[in-house]
């Protein structure tokens, strides 16, 4: 009865464990996807100012 309890508690902590493990992935690739959206943003905003400024500096010059 003993080694049931036992092997009873060593499964179920188990099982939390692998949950805790998952849920931290999980949470690992949320933030990775958000960053790299961030970054793609940033990218296409960056390039949209370089063309705003393109276009000033090319009417400031004619």
């Amino acid at each position: 009865m003993l080694l049931l309890s036992f092997l009873a508690i060593t499964i179920i902590y188990y099982l939390i464990q692998k949950d805790k493990i998952r849920r931290a992935e999980k949470r690992e690739l949320f933030k990775e996807k958000q960053e790299e959206k961030l970054q793609q943003l940033l990218k296409k905003a960056r390039e949209e100012d370089a063309k705003k400024l393109k276009i000033i500096n090319d009417k400031y010059y004619e």
